[in-house]
């Protein structure tokens, strides 16, 4: 499988997260009023939000421990600790966001779906559970898994990463 492939998996959730889907100019240019008050109400948002995605660590680590990309579970892993404030006040608009992580979910529950569906063809019985290959064995049933389990691990991040969104949103950030 492509690791960089299965990285972009990730969506937005990610990319939020290391501060690469857009600049901070239209959120907060202008008035230095409008930006204190914004960074006034993520501040207090930030005293009943969560500030990271740390409480999912058990989750993912779970999540990630057949996953044959060191640097995949690395990296979301590290996304865990980043902040989402930060994250925030880098996005261009809350609700934008917020309907693109939606769309990225389900688009992601699609994918998880097909490599499902793909695996289990490589069965001898598809009422089977899905097992993980052996490290080193490639084949059609490997690289189905593969897509599989990185479905999961990234919409685990994903689901959680939204929520955090709307929890912030709920509590006045734009």
């Amino acid at each position: 499988m492509n690791w960089q492939q299965a990285i972009t998996f990730a969506g937005l959730g990610l990319l939020l997260v290391y501060g690469s889907v857009c600049k901070v100019s239209e959120i907060f240019a202008g008035d230095l009023s409008l930006r204190k008050s914004q960074t006034e109400v993520l501040a207090s948002a930030g005293e009943k939000c969560p500030p990271n995605l740390t409480s999912l660590q058990p989750k993912m680590e779970k999540a990630l421990q057949f996953i044959k990309s060191t640097s995949f579970r690395n990296t979301m892993l590290a996304a865990l600790q980043a902040s989402i404030p930060e994250a925030i006040k880098q996005a261009d608009g809350l609700a934008r966001q917020i309907t693109f992580l939606e769309g990225e979910i389900v688009r992601q529950e699609r994918d998880r779906v097909h490599a499902e569906k793909v695996a289990r063809e490589g069965l001898t019985d598809t009422s089977q559970p899905l097992k993980p290959c052996r490290h080193g064995k490639e084949a059609a049933y490997c690289y189905a898994m593969d897509q599989y389990l990185v479905s999961i691990a990234t919409n685990l991040a994903n689901q959680a990463f939204l929520e955090a969104l709307k929890c912030y949103q709920s509590e006045g950030v734009r």
